[in-house]
């Protein structure tokens, strides 16, 4: 088993030493625990050749308002949206 030496503010600290006690293990048991049930089993999953479009599909049509599509409407074109020059 290897070592992981991590700062935590006070606050987080005592909040962790308390659960701890209350469940009745270390705080490092705690967090080892705790680590096990958030983090997926297994390799992590491979990100090359996925597009942004692929991790962030459940975020695309979560805003509302805006103008729809900036590349196609020509008078947001003539404004300047999209340019690098100021």
């Amino acid at each position: 088993m290897s070592t992981l030496t991590l700062q935590l503010p006070e606050n987080l600290k005592s909040r962790l030493t308390l659960a701890a006690r209350q469940a009745g293990k270390t705080p490092a048991r705690f967090v080892r625990q705790a680590l096990e049930i958030r983090l997926p089993a297994g390799p992590p999953r491979p990100t090359r050749g996925v597009s942004l479009y692929d991790l962030s599909r459940d975020l695309c049509g979560s805003v509302a308002g805006g103008p729809r599509d900036l590349a196609a409407n020509k008078k947001h074109l003539d404004n300047g949206y999209g340019s690098w020059k100021r």
